[in-house]
Formats: structure tokens, C-alpha cells, sequence
């Protein structure tokens, strides 16, 4: 089931993954950097978008449908006016998105280095290094008064970059009473990962969480870990935020918690992205996300694509984690035998509950 593009469920249930980039098609035109495209330019754009958007989407038939828009549009001279990539992106993002409803179609600016041009390859070092500095998606990790454990996630990374931050989060949290996970602002990623996170949430091994399908109709199952994995915990409560900003891989863990009555959604509707896709180059200066994927949920056979996950109890972004806290801490009341712990976790719901008042 990345940066805001918004950041993409890739190959995947969110952030899309760049798995090797079409070569620079040799009828478009390049441009001067940031400079003012030409009729000839955007012309070459849209054709190519058109022809992408019909060979690559996931749905056939819509794929057909935005083509015929697009080649109509443009020779109408709906694009005549453009004069940057930047008004380009925005225009072509906001007419797919019309057409499809799709939040991971969209055109953005992503000029090529003059070393990808000339074939070289590109060094991974940025990428890792923004990746390092994020903590590979884990911003925050504590334990809450009255023995709740927090964590933040704002991104999902590849498995082989995220994998020791997780681990080390959830042996921080492993001796946590509740769990809050806070997904408020994720803006998507691998879909190898969500299902890494999940497998600390379920005791079971191999257990079947999602799929996804392609357009050709191959389908690529995702499972909680099958080999050891240390601080699983079925059993305690877990609680997750949401707002509508959660997008992509951050909803499918959000959708697939919720579909096995694993945890309690805590916030707002999330934005309602579910089909994965890649990137794909127009040209030296624009490409697209094109969602090759949908998404299958193990129970019910389904996703948020356009409908987001609902909260279990709806609550402003900026007081889920509080709400979230509270009930929290009556379900611990509630399994407290009476004695110091219990009046303590009592005392703390008090506080919490005059925050309320203020």
C-alpha cells in the first residue's frame, strides 16, 4: 500500500520509485535553462505525454480517454499561452488530475543534470545523504506519559535504507504499553517497507497484507516478515494519525491496520492515493508519475484510491496526538488493577483532559 509532488507510493503503495528513466526523446527540443519554452517545445511535451500516459497507465481504458484529451487540447491550442515548464507542469498536472482524479499522475520540473544528459551516472550521494539526515523517514520517537510509545513517520525509504531506523525505533518502544504511530504529513514510499513496519505489529509470519496488480495483470504479493524479527508485538493497543496529508504509503499502512482491526485511525481523512507508479522522462525538463499499479488489500480486495481512509475518531490534525493519548490511556486504566500505576495513569488523563478545557 516524496517530497510533495507530492511524494510518491512507488512501484509500489506510494513515493515513486525511479526505476530507470526513458531515454530523452530526440524530437523534443531542449531549452535554456529556465528559459521560455517555445510552441515547439510544448507541442513534443504533450505528444509525449499523451503516448505515455496510453502505453503506461494502469487502466487502459482511462489511459485512452486522457490521450484523446490531451492530442484534442493541444491542437485546439490549450497550451498556447504556456511560457515556462514550471506553467507547463502545472497545467498538464492539473488537467490529468481532472481527467483521472489520479493524485499520483502528475508532470513536475525536473531538469537533467548536464552528466545524465551525456549518459554518465549520476551520483547517489544526494540522495542518501537527504535520506541520512531525514533519519530515513523516522523523525521522532519517545515514550508518553503513562507508558505510551510514540513514533513519526514522514516517509517511507527502500527496505535496505530504512531497516535499521525502524529497528531501532521499535526496540526504543518495545516495552511500550500502547503504541501511537504518526502518520500525519507521510508522504508515501516503498511498499516493501510499509510491509517491513507492519510485520512489528503482527506476530504472524508470511501473513498476506496487500497486493499489488499491473496493467499487464502480474501481481506481486506483500507479506509481514517471514524471517525472525525482534520487538514484534501483537497485543498491545496501537493508535494511528492521520490528516490530509497523509498520502500514498502512508495511507496503505493507515488502510491495511485499519482492514484487520489492528489499530485505531485517529484524525483527519487522508488525501485518497493509492495507485502506485514511476517516473517516466518527457524531456530535459519535465516527467511524469504514471501509476502502472492498483492496489489490493488482503481482506476485502481493495483501497483508497480517491476516498482516502477514514478516522475511526475524526479530530483536527493539530489535536490527534492528544485524543489519541487520551484514549490511550483509558484503555490502560481500564486493564490497570487499582494501586500507584493506575491512580498515576489517572492523573495524567486528568491533565490531558484540562487541555481540552483551555
Amino acid at each position: 500500500m516524496r517530497p510533495r509532488c507530492r511524494r510518491r507510493f512507488a512501484a509500489s503503495l506510494g513515493l515513486a520509485l525511479a526505476f530507470g528513466v526513458p531515454q530523452l526523446p530526440a524530437q523534443t527540443p531542449r531549452q535554456p535553462a529556465r528559459g521560455e519554452i517555445s510552441a515547439e517545445f510544448v507541442h513534443a511535451t504533450v505528444d509525449s505525454l499523451a503516448s505515455v500516459v496510453r502505453d503506461e497507465y494502469v487502466d487502459a481504458e482511462v489511459a485512452t480517454r486522457v490521450e484523446g484529451s490531451l492530442r484534442k487540447w493541444l491542437a485546439e491550442g490549450r497550451y498556447a499561452d504556456v511560457r515556462t515548464p514550471e506553467d507547463l507542469s502545472r497545467s498538464l498536472t492539473r488537467d490529468l488530475v481532472a481527467l483521472t482524479s489520479d493524485k499520483h499522475l502528475a508532470v513536475v520540473v525536473d531538469r537533467e543534470s548536464p552528466s545524465a544528459i551525456a549518459g554518465e551516472t549520476a551520483s547517489a550521494e544526494p540522495r542518501l545523504t537527504a535520506a541520512r539526515r531525514s533519519n530515513f523517514g523516522v523523525q521522532r520517537v519517545e515514550i508518553l506519559p503513562g507508558n505510551v510509545g510514540y513514533i513519526n513517520i514522514r516517509s517511507f525509504y527502500r527496505p535496505d535504507e530504512a531497516r535499521e531506523a525502524i529497528s531501532a525505533a521499535m526496540q526504543v518502544l518495545s516495552n511500550a504499553d500502547a503504541l501511537i504511530v504518526d502518520l500525519r504529513g507521510d508522504g508515501g514510499g516503498s511498499p516493501d517497507t510499509v510491509a517491513l513496519f507492519a510485520s512489528y505489529l503482527f506476530e504472524t509470519p508470511g501473513l498476506k497484507l496487500f497486493e499489488i496488480a499491473s496493467r499487464s495483470g502480474d501481481v506481486r504479493p506483500y507479506r509481514t516478515e517471514t524471517s525472525p524479527l525482534p520487538n514484534r508485538n501483537e497485543r498491545r493497543s496501537v493508535y494511528v494519525l492521520t490528516d490530509a496529508r497523509t498520502f500514498s504509503a502512508g495511507e496503505g499502512l493507515a488502510y491495511i491496520l485499519q482492514e484487520r482491526r489492528r489499530a485505531e485511525i485517529v484524525g483527519e481523512a487522508t488525501a485518497g492515493a493509492a495507485n502506485p507508479g514511476r517516473p517516466y522522462r518527457l524531456n530535459s525538463d519535465l516527467q511524469v508519475t504514471i501509476p502502472t499499479g492498483k492496489v489490493r488489500s488482503a481482506v476485502r480486495g481493495a483501497n483508497w484510491e480517491g476516498t482516502g481512509v477514514m478516522p475511526d475518531v475524526a479530530a483536527p490534525s493539530n489535536d490527534a496526538l492528544r485524543v489519541a493519548h487520551v484514549r490511550a490511556l483509558r484503555q490502560l486504566i481500564e486493564q490497570a488493577s487499582r494501586g500507584p500505576w493506575r491512580d498515576l495513569l489517572e492523573g495524567q488523563l486528568a491533565l490531558l483532559d484540562r487541555e481540552t478545557l483551555r
